[in-house]
């Protein structure tokens, strides 16, 4: 999942990948702001059954089947500003659109924890907006896939040089229900972007164990 394309409808092929074949894009109308986009590997045989994407650039969701099961992707790139009123929108509309297992990636602009995502232990969004958004989240049953296998470390995705500070805000969200398949999550930094990426490693859903032959002697 990718934020902050800043590309033109005309122009997304840019992000074109042989092992990712199946990308999805939502782009400003206008401009050269925004962007964000979903791109599903090969391996992956997903079937696409359904697509919602921000006339604006800041949300796209996808839905389809793996293996059988249905999943949906969003990916979603908040503005800096009334970030609260920006979700409670954004999220409901992906509650509507989801369909069982839902994976969620984005560029939040916001830390969820102040005091752990923040280099300087607290942040310019208010408290009530932050609250507001882990609300949303936890009614959703959306889980930080890094926190949650890293419950008291800190490690940061943004550099601001203009507040001289750095924060975590971008994330990777998956389901209660699948946390039995979550297996690594980690920050690595990356060349082409002032954003660290975040990673995670999931059991696949096209993995089927060997069956156990027990004998008896």
């Amino acid at each position: 999942m990718r934020q902050e394309t800043h590309l033109r409808a005309a122009k997304t092929h840019r992000l074109m990948d042989r092992r990712f074949p199946d990308s999805f894009h939502s782009t400003h109308p206008t401009a050269r702001k925004a962007g964000v986009a979903i791109l599903l590997a090969s391996d992956l045989h997903f079937h696409r059954s359904d697509t919602m994407a921000d006339p604006n650039g800041r949300y796209l969701f996808v839905k389809g089947t793996v293996a059988q099961k249905t999943y949906t992707f969003a990916s979603i790139y908040a503005p800096n500003t009334k970030q609260a009123k920006f979700f409670r929108n954004t999220l409901l509309k992906l509650a509507n659109f989801t369909e069982d297992a839902l994976m969620v990636g984005g560029n939040f602009n916001t830390p969820l924890d102040p005091i752990l995502d923040s280099s300087i232990g607290h942040s310019s969004i208010p408290q009530t907006a932050i609250r507001t958004i882990r609300r949303i989240l936890r009614d959703m049953r959306l889980v930080d896939t890094w926190r949650i296998l890293h419950p008291e470390d800190r490690d940061y995705t943004h550099y601001s040089a203009m507040h001289n500070r750095h924060a975590r805000i971008d994330y990777l969200f998956i389901q209660q229900e699948e946390l039995q398949r979550l297996l690594e999550a980690d920050i690595r930094p990356t060349p082409w972007s002032d954003h660290s990426a975040v990673y995670m490693r999931m059991e696949s859903p096209l993995y089927r164990p060997t069956r156990t032959i027990w004998r008896l002697n």
